[in-house]
């Protein structure tokens, strides 16, 4: 490592502030990339924070495909590491198998075989009959099969760390620790940061710097959503039982006792996740002289489940305690990384925030390396991108459900199941109105917005198999082919880009030809520098200097943030968030013609108001902006009225469609 005298740098293209498993994986792959120089800056030893005292643990047990293969990835470096350096990551090769309880435990086993299949990683739902002969140890009286995943294993931290910070300066990279970081500003089209050793000025700037992310975000006036979550686990003594086995025991996980077990050496470890009573740390900042330290260990108070956990693997009540390891974690909200861009900024970068991070570290840094370098991953990082988040998440929304996420990470999540905590924060000016026709909500980027319409007494049975909204959501979708539909959509993202340069911006960015006709419609692709795709944009122009632009509410951010950055400084234009400036109403099926034309003078006939087009029509006495376009696949238009006029013209449109069979429809 870096000798604590060594004269820092003044220069670089890369500057990583913090050395644990995410930063010095970043700083590995960028040289692996073939970037110089690289430098990290970590205020302790590396490894420090959270990654020291991790468990170590690597499942390939994932729903996600992506992150699936961020998984495997990890798990195949740390095999490989020692070849490459000299220096053990302490890889152990156990195999790993997730217990399920019931059948529907046992359908998402299926579903996440189906994907880990996708992902090439090996993948056996199993009986009990494998199970024991995987695990003699375990009490399955309540458990009717599992999942092996048999690469699943764990790795040592600390080696691991080390590990590839010495293949990162065998090709060039710089690692200076013991060196506080005290501040970062902006130097014209650089980053200058400024550190106990001396300023170094940079291109890239990536914060991966654990729980201490939020504080060092507030220098730039960010408020990043991590909390610090409180976790604890075990070792026990050596377990005779366990001596002589020719084969080390796979690591478990457990959805009973919601903790993981595994052997460790000739004893025993094991971890639960607390379903209630979560308790977080340091919620006004962690200090900074916070570096390789714990907090005091409390196993009172996750007694509940470590009994659980006993009688789920008898050996534990055998022996004693050895350690008690009892920490913290940055978690975000959805307990997904926090990996990529940084909105609002050039070339600033976060890393932070993994629940699993020695899994997903080596992962993270590979394929973030791949965007910096070449402006895209090979994976999508959608699922891990920062700018899933934005302001509308309040610090008492990321607390709320960071807790409630971390307090069911064992519990089963069916498709259509909402998280409930921090509800709701946005909300569309009709939105009463349609909880008193039954609506069901779903959540994106904070809006509530309505996933079926429920008929009275009846809630929503969720299943890995057809559940009991089906029926209903088929009702709707005939009203839609048959007659007449209406959706809010007030969450899609709205834009505003005018100016004389608008268009030149718009024709730049976008694949597709920008509408060259006043009320055009052009479905649009945003693209990377490298032409990858980063987003569907529908784009209408409203005159020659003005522009409307409509996506997914989940991408609000994102997307204006792509935007604001792509335009140049020369470019005479200004870019707008006007979403919450506007509700969305479809009116989709064979009749909505008909039944919009009730309440407009303006010609709606396929002569008058061509498809993909748009224009002003006055209904209920609002002037609305009207899209002739449905992505429903029936004839429709979607209507733009201000938010203060949105009840307005949903009153009028439920009223003159009872003629016409109009029927709520939601987003399922």
């Amino acid at each position: 490592m870096a000798k604590r005298d060594e004269t820092i740098t003044s220069h670089a293209r890369v500057v990583i502030i913090g050395g644990g498993i995410f930063g010095v994986s970043l700083l590995y792959h960028l040289a692996k990339e073939g970037w110089k120089d690289l430098v990290l800056i970590e205020k302790g030893e590396l490894s420090s924070g959270t990654t020291w005292h991790a468990a170590g643990q690597c499942p390939h047990f994932i729903g996600d495909l992506n992150m699936a293969r961020i998984h495997d990835y990890g798990i195949r470096l740390y095999k490989s590491l020692e070849e490459e350096t000299g220096q053990s990551t302490g890889w152990h090769t156990s195999g790993g198998v997730r217990l399920a309880r019931h059948e529907e435990e046992l359908n998402w086993h299926r579903h996440v075989a189906g994907i880990s299949k996708q992902a090439g990683i090996e993948t056996h739902v199993v009986g009990l009959d494998e199970i024991r002969e995987l695990h003699p140890f375990l009490e399955l009286h309540d458990v009717v099969g599992g999942t092996y995943t048999p690469h699943d294993g764990y790795a040592d931290p600390t080696s691991a760390t080390s590990a590839m910070a010495i293949s990162a300066r065998n090709n060039g990279a710089k690692i200076y620790c013991n060196n506080l970081v005290t501040g970062i500003e902006r130097d014209g089209e650089d980053w200058r940061v400024i550190s106990e050793k001396g300023d170094v000025r940079c291109e890239h700037l990536v914060l991966a710097t654990g729980f201490f992310s939020d504080q060092v975000g507030r220098w730039l006036g960010l408020r990043l959503p991590l909390v610090n979550v409180v976790h604890q686990y075990l070792i026990t003594d050596p377990v005779p039982e366990l001596a002589g086995r020719d084969r080390e025991l796979p690591v478990v996980r457990d959805p009973g006792s919601c903790s993981y077990m595994r052997q460790e050496q000739q004893g025993l470890l094991g971890g639960p996740y607390e379903n209630r009573g979560l308790e977080t740390a340091y919620d006004d900042g962690v200090p900074w002289s916070f570096d390789q330290q714990l907090l005091p260990p409390d196993l009172e108070r996750i007694s509940p489940w470590l009994e659980l956990m006993m009688k789920r693997m008898p050996l534990f009540e055998t022996v004693g305690v050895r350690q008690v390891i009892s920490g913290f974690i940055a978690h975000a909200p959805d307990l997904s990384p926090l990996v990529g861009p940084i909105a609002g900024h050039r070339n600033l970068w976060l890393a932070a925030g993994s629940a699993i991070g020695i899994s997903q570290g080596p992962g993270v840094g590979k394929y973030l390396a791949q965007w910096m370098v070449h402006g895209a991953a090979e994976i999508s990082m959608l699922s891990i991108d920062p700018r899933r988040f934005g302001d509308v998440h309040t610090d008492g929304w990321v607390k709320r459900r960071t807790v409630e996420m971390s307090q069911q990470l064992f519990d089963l999540h069916p498709p259509g199941f909402e998280f409930s905590e921090g509800r709701p924060l946005r909300l569309s000016p009709i939105h009463y109105r349609l909880a008193g026709r039954g609506a069901v909500f779903g959540e994106s980027m904070g809006w509530e917005r309505p996933k079926w319409f429920a008929p009275p007494g009846v809630e929503e049975a969720h299943s890995f198999r057809r559940g009991n909204a089906f029926d209903t959501v088929a009702e709707e979708c005939r009203a839609v082919r048959e007659r007449v539909g209406l959706l809010d959509l007030t969450s899609f993202t709205k834009l505003e880009v005018t100016g004389p340069d608008a268009h030149g911006l718009l024709d730049r960015v976008f694949a597709n030809r920008i509408p060259s006709k006043d009320g055009g419609i052009t479905l649009c692709h945003l693209l990377a520098e490298n032409a990858v795709v980063e987003a569907e944009i529908t784009v209408t122009r409203l005159s020659a200097e003005s522009y409307f632009l409509l996506s997914a509410g989940s991408m609000q951010l994102r997307d204006y943030d792509q935007l604001s950055k792509a335009r140049t400084d020369n470019e005479k234009l200004e870019i707008a968030d006007v979403t919450e400036s506007f509700g969305c109403l479809l009116v989709t099926g064979p009749k909505s013609r008909d039944l919009l034309q009730t309440l407009t003078d303006a010609d709606l006939s396929n002569a008058g108001f061509r498809w993909m087009t748009a224009g002003q029509i006055d209904i209920a006495g609002a002037s609305v902006r009207a899209l002739r376009v449905s992505y429903a696949g029936e004839l429709g238009w979607e209507l733009y009225p201000t938010c203060g006029h949105m009840p307005a013209v949903y009153d009028a449109l439920a009223e003159a469609g009872e003629a016409f069979g109009l029927a709520d429809f939601g987003m399922y």
